[in-house]
């Protein structure tokens, strides 16, 4: 239990650090639902992930999660790149094969700050594929 909880919390301060380096705004490129999930994904939106999940019908949560590719990457690639420390959780649980990040623990120094506050986001254009 000590080792999860440890894991857990070295992933929350590694998303922290990233997530705070620099924000993201994602513009769908078009209206497949694949594509809301990808950017709904990227946003940190586990809920509404996994409401589009269940449109996709749910007993199939696994398949979908690992057909779908966002930016010619899985799904929890996708999460995982972009910091989205919620949504890769549970995406990545879900995963299996190439399409499952293995994480590795890096040390960053995080309490040096970025001199830039007015730091605007990158905006990421998705697009989805199966």
């Amino acid at each position: 239990m000590k080792k999860f909880k440890l894991i857990g919390l070295v992933l929350g301060l590694t998303f922290a650090g990233a997530s705070n380096a620099q924000s993201y705004e994602f513009v769908a490129t078009d209206n497949k639902v694949e594509t809301k999930f990808c950017v709904h994904a990227g946003n940190n939106n586990a809920s509404k992930v996994k409401s589009l999940l269940r449109q996709m019908d749910i007993r199939k949560r696994k398949e979908n999660i690992n057909a779908i590719q966002c930016n010619d990457m899985s799904v929890a690639k996708f999460a995982y790149k972009y910091g989205a420390a919620d949504t890769f959780s549970y995406l990545n649980t879900l995963s299996f094969g190439s399409n499952k990040v293995r994480t590795s623990v890096s040390i960053r120094d995080v309490a040096r700050l970025n001199e830039d506050s007015n730091i605007k986001p990158i905006v990421v254009e998705v697009s989805s594929g199966i």
